[in-house]
């Protein structure tokens, strides 16, 4: 592991996890970096992009949402991607995805739009994914509006995004088979997805004190995340937050799936392959074996992130 990656997992090994986290806690622990230090600490995103700041309306708020576009005139009707930020459904901001949504913006010629769902243990599940679900399900309804074609949908994820991106795209296939009208998504990426909340795959175990992510780390965002004894609680292996545990994975559009070597994440990614493949789903996995996780969110400090991303803009380009 390199120095400065050793130093920033450091520092957040150190961070509180506090049971019950105050306003302030959470406010600080999502604060996003100004735009100037993002460029220089997580990635620069190229010029040739322009950034968007739009709301996306839901039934009681207004989520925000940044869209990525390469500066080409007349150009219209490129294929979308959806992408949902990583944190643990607890943390996470859209800055912290500017590299990885420019980078695709500009070298996959796609349009990126970046959701920032409403989050835990303020908003518990299934809050996110509905916000995620009725946020895609207008981004589609609107694509021409953002120059993009609804007919080429991409859901694009990390970690707890992955589990939202993959969540969406069964209600998207349930849809779909509901309203033949409905537009059927074109693929969905999912980087090191949390597809088992119960933490039942062995890398959970295997990588307990992984860097970046720890056991107990993931077992402090789902206490937030699914809080139990209440009227409403959902289990951990209840498909609406566990997309493994999903009766049906059939008909599901085709997915590319990365993973991290040293991540505890590591076999959710392999388990939820093995069950797309399975249900007839066209599914490529693509390992590193010594990427940390959240490596796509780092690409100064590993470097793993720059075959990553080669490996995804060459998948959009042949599932487009």
């Amino acid at each position: 592991m390199r120095h400065s990656t050793r130093v920033l997992v450091e520092a957040l090994r150190r961070l509180p996890r506090p049971e019950t986290p105050s306003e302030r806690y959470l406010a600080g622990v999502r604060r996003e970096l100004p735009r100037g230090m993002a460029r220089v600490l997580l990635g620069p995103v190229s010029p040739r992009v322009s950034i968007t700041d739009i709301t996306v309306p839901t039934t009681d708020t207004l989520l925000r949402a940044r869209v990525y576009r390469a500066r080409r005139a007349g150009d219209r009707g490129r294929p979308l991607v959806i992408n949902f930020h990583g944190g643990g459904f607890v943390m996470g901001n859209l800055t912290g995805a500017d590299w990885l949504c420019g980078q695709l913006a500009a070298r996959a010629e796609v349009t990126v739009v970046s959701v920032a769902y409403r989050l835990a243990p303020e908003h518990p599940a299934p809050g996110p994914f509905l916000d995620a679900w009725t946020a895609t399900r207008w981004l589609v309804e609107n694509a021409t509006l953002l120059d993009a074609d609804p007919l080429r949908v991409t859901l694009l994820g990390e970690s707890a995004g992955a589990n939202l991106a993959a969540l969406v795209a069964l209600a998207g296939r349930d849809r779909s088979r509901a309203e033949p009208g409905w537009p059927s998504f074109a693929g969905q990426i999912l980087a090191y997805p949390a597809v088992d909340l119960t933490l039942s795959s062995p890398s959970i175990d295997e990588r307990a004190d992984a860097p970046m992510l720890r056991r107990a780390t993931l077992a402090w965002y789902g206490r937030l995340y699914l809080p139990q004894g209440r009227p409403d609680s959902l289990a951990y292996d209840d498909p609406q937050v566990s997309p493994i545990f999903a009766a049906d994975h059939t008909d599901l559009a085709p997915s590319l799936i990365i993973s991290a070597g040293q991540d505890p994440l590591r076999d959710d990614a392999r388990r939820y392959a093995e069950t797309l493949r399975a249900a007839g789903v066209p599914t490529e996995l693509v390992g590193y074996p010594d990427a940390i996780h959240g490596f796509l969110a780092i690409p100064l400090l590993e470097p793993d992130a720059y075959p990553a991303m080669e490996r995804m803009v060459a998948w959009l380009g042949t599932s487009d």
